[in-house]
């Protein structure tokens, strides 16, 4: 009696190169990176892990679940971020959830600019400072400075529920939740008290572009973490109107903004003749990244 042969079970290697390639054809930017990440999560092991298994055959339900991985990031150009739940942040790994904002490699630099005036500043160097983050997301940036530094009180707010959620949740799971306050509202959120140190990444596309942007982007990024108005700056304006007359003599304000805003966001603190010292700043791929200003 003639049996029909089953197909072997196809081996790491084989099944990411193949998945690179179909994931390059439909236009993402980064295929065999992106292949090996799914994996990674799919067998629990780092890239490393990976390529020392490279010629181990999977299973049937491991090819399952990474093929339905690889459909999600070609077909409906979900970011890996996504997919995997966790996104790794200034050396530690943030979990992701659908409310929040998957952090962007640029807005480590938020953390290194606010933790640099934390050691040089001598009103955030020598006292208790108040820090508030504005649009925490998954309180990347405000967990980062509470672990880097336990000198000062963290305080952060969102308009989302769901993103404070997944906030207090990395905030716990890295263990500083004893340590971050965490608001619900827009801006301030009632905040009553002197800051010292002002800290965001705030939405800051122009409404009329995200339409354009990349899908991963567009299609599913939180639209409130991406809506900055006409022009982008909306919510630089309300930090402005509603955190300087918080922010303490000497203290300053840390954004991230978009290539084309830093001067134009410069300018409207300049307008407000409270601020004595505006600095825009690079990024590591040498745009325009962020502002800095001091309170005069």
């Amino acid at each position: 009696m003639n049996r029909t042969a089953k197909n072997p079970p196809p081996a790491v290697g084989d099944l990411v190169t193949r998945s690179a390639a179909w994931l390059g054809g439909k236009g993402v930017d980064s295929p065999r990176l992106d292949a090996e990440l799914l994996l990674c999560r799919i067998l629990n092991c780092d890239r490393l892990r990976l390529y020392m298994d490279w010629q181990k055959p999977l299973s049937e339900l491991e090819v399952a679940a990474y093929r339905d991985f690889i459909q999600r990031r070609g077909r409906d150009r979900e970011p890996v971020a996504r997919i995997t739940g966790r996104k790794a942040f200034y050396r530690r790994e943030f979990e992701v959830t659908p409310d929040s904002f998957v952090p962007r490699p640029e807005t480590e630099g938020v953390v290194e600019r606010a933790l640099m005036l934390m050691e040089k500043e001598p009103d955030l160097k020598n006292t208790r400072a108040n820090v508030f983050e504005v649009g925490t997301g998954t309180g990347c940036i405000i967990v980062s400075l509470a672990l880097e530094s336990d000198a000062h009180r963290y305080i952060a707010s969102d308009i989302s529920p769901g993103a404070l959620k997944a906030a207090r949740h990395n905030a716990t799971k890295l263990g500083v939740e004893g340590r971050v306050e965490f608001r619900d509202g827009a801006y301030f959120a009632g905040f009553e008290g002197t800051l010292s140190l002002i800290v965001s990444n705030p939405p800051y596309i122009n409404t009329d572009t995200i339409a354009g942007l990349p899908p991963e982007v567009s299609r599913h990024d939180p639209m409130p973490a991406l809506d900055g108005g006409a022009d982008g700056l909306d919510a630089v304006r309300g930090i402005i109107d509603q955190g300087t007359p918080l922010l303490a003599h000497g203290g300053w304000v840390v954004l991230e903004l978009g290539e084309d805003q830093p001067h134009r966001a410069a300018q409207l603190f300049r307008d407000t003749g409270k601020y004595d010292d505006i600095r825009v700043e690079k990024d590591l791929a040498a745009f325009d990244r962020y502002l800095l200003a001091r309170r005069g």
